[in-house]
């Protein structure tokens, strides 16, 4: 599923700082690509995996150890369009996997990957090979109608 973030076609990708600011400015950066590439219909679904993906890698994507925070912290969003697909990356500093865990519902934050895994038509994540860190993909397709019956579904 990685041909959505690394085939041709549209393709673009924000640094962020590691920091409190760092899930609005991927929202924006989100509104406004897949907004210039007609993409609209996809939006919402995309600005919420976007947020939470990068909610989760601000505060849960941190380099282990001791290492000065405005050198290495940071997060990469990666945007990436073709035939109706969407494709979300959001890369941190850790290697550790994302975990999805039920939440009690008294709990005030944890559903983050709940809400990723009801949107996205895909998710997963890969660390790097040198253990640098991870990145996690969510694919987000157009959805298709059935002339025969009306029914919709993600496109295949």
């Amino acid at each position: 599923m990685d041909f959505a973030v690394e085939a041709s076609g549209r393709r673009r990708s924000l640094v962020l700082d590691s920091d409190d600011r760092a899930p609005a400015i991927a929202r924006a950066f989100t509104h406004k690509t897949l907004s210039g590439w007609g993409l609209e219909d996809l939006l919402d679904r995309s600005l919420l995996i976007v947020s939470e993906l990068t909610t989760n890698a601000e505060r849960h994507g941190r380099t282990p150890g001791n290492v000065p925070e405005p050198e290495c912290e940071r997060i990469t969003v990666t945007l990436a369009a073709r035939e109706g697909v969407v494709g979300i990356e959001v890369e941190d500093n850790s290697p550790s996997p994302p975990v999805l865990k039920p939440s009690s519902p008294d709990a005030i934050g944890g559903r983050g990957l709940l809400l990723v895994q009801a949107e996205a038509d895909y998710w997963m994540a890969r660390p790097h090979e040198d253990g640098s860190g991870k990145r996690v993909l969510a694919i987000v397709k157009r959805p298709t109608v059935d002339i025969t019956d009306g029914t919709t579904s993600a496109i295949q």
